[in-house]
């Protein structure tokens, strides 16, 4: 039974046996304002900082407005409790600014929901990412929410320093996966996000973007038509910030482990063991999640971390061989999913469009019938051998 929905919620105590705030402030009223209204407003509490907004979010999940009913005094002692400093200042502030915030989160939520943004809260979060240690408390995604939920996903990550042969490599992953009902999972940053994104579009594979800055913010520029388009298309673009926060190194590698705990499967196309790309990498390998590293003829260093990590496999992408392996671990992630797989879905879509566009004659689909026959008996003259 799924116990996200109610841990540390009334009735369950907490480790040791000791009571949780919830059940401290038992005698507290319910209500009714939205966890959404409750958490940009206090997220712009002065002060009350990152630790602060976990504390009590952690504490009052989806009736984090609770928190707006309780006296300077009480909330003060929660915040103490947390080990949040100057609690008793940060309480006082909240309680004389009250008003204010609140009005300016409503009309923030209005805003967002204007632009198809939701605020996802701790017990609807996805399973995987729920689970993991240290995970998000909320999301805000924009755009189609199933791109989150419906599985399988596959990361496909590396430098943004891309060579033409990590662009090669990077569109070969997104190519073969694009034949499975499989979601891609990137970073939308330049380099390979960026290549994957773009490939993902342009081959139909959905998209999920995970953001290290508010979901408001759209960094680096150039990716602002990539982000459009993920949304209009059916993906989701998703980050955990709140909004208008900028930008930071640190955030970027806490968006990396969302990137690795979606994840079915990582798949690491060109990058550098000292690089962003190898944060992935490890958040994975702690998450048991299977890892691919591409490797070619002056492919960077990543691949020496990868092929030393219990999950993970090296692959040559430009071998026929390769993409064959590649092949099959993608289809078997499909089908583990209960999704009715078709190894040659793409060049059925090529082929509607072809037939769809040309002007053929009956002679073409005789020849293209005896090529299809020609392919069989290769087959299974391949089989008998």
């Amino acid at each position: 039974m799924d116990q996200r929905g109610t841990e540390n919620g009334r009735g369950l105590p907490a480790p040791g046996g000791q009571p949780t705030l919830w059940q401290a402030h038992d005698d507290l009223p319910a209500t009714d304002m939205p966890f959404a209204v409750a958490l940009l407003a206090l997220g712009s509490a002065r002060g009350l900082g990152t630790k602060g907004l976990h504390a009590l979010v952690r504490e009052h999940r989806e009736q984090l407005g609770r928190v707006w009913e309780l006296p300077g005094g009480r909330l003060a002692a929660e915040l103490a409790r947390a080990r949040v400093p100057a609690a008793r200042r940060i309480a006082e502030e909240i309680d004389v600014s009250r008003s204010e915030l609140l009005a300016a989160a409503r009309e923030k939520a209005d805003e967002l929901a204007r632009r198809s943004v939701r605020i996802i809260g701790p017990s609807a979060l996805p399973a995987r990412l729920a689970e993991l240690p240290g995970g998000p408390l909320w999301l805000f995604l924009e755009g189609d929410s199933r791109a989150l939920y419906e599985g399988p996903h596959v990361a496909v990550v590396g430098t943004r320093e891309v060579t033409p042969d990590g662009v090669r490599a990077t569109e070969a992953a997104v190519r073969t996966m694009a034949a499975y009902p499989i979601t891609l999972v990137s970073g939308l940053a330049n380099g390979v996000d960026a290549v994957a994104h773009q490939a993902a579009l342009r081959d139909g594979v959905r998209n999920v973007a995970f953001l290290g800055h508010g979901i408001d913010v759209v960094f680096p520029a150039e990716t602002a038509d990539i982000r459009t388009r993920i949304v209009r298309s059916g993906g989701a673009v998703v980050s955990e910030y709140l909004p208008q926060e900028h930008y930071r190194k640190a955030q970027f590698v806490q968006r990396n482990r969302l990137q690795a705990g979606l994840a079915d499967i990582v798949v690491a196309t060109e990058g550098k063991r000292t690089g962003g790309t190898a944060h992935t990498v490890r958040f994975a390998a702690t998450y048991r999640r299977p890892i691919i590293g591409f490797t070619w003829p002056g492919a960077g260093d990543l691949t020496d971390l990868i092929g030393n990590e219990p999950t993970g496999r090296l692959i040559a992408p430009f071998t026929a061989a390769g993409r064959r392996t590649l092949d099959t671990l993608l289809r078997s992630v499909a089908d583990s999913y209960g999704h009715t797989t078709f190894g040659l879905s793409l060049v059925e879509r090529q082929l509607s469009r072809e037939v769809e566009l040309r002007a053929l004659h009956p002679e073409d689909l005789q020849r293209l019938r005896q090529r299809l026959d020609d392919l069989l008996g290769q087959e299974d003259g391949g089989h008998a051998r």
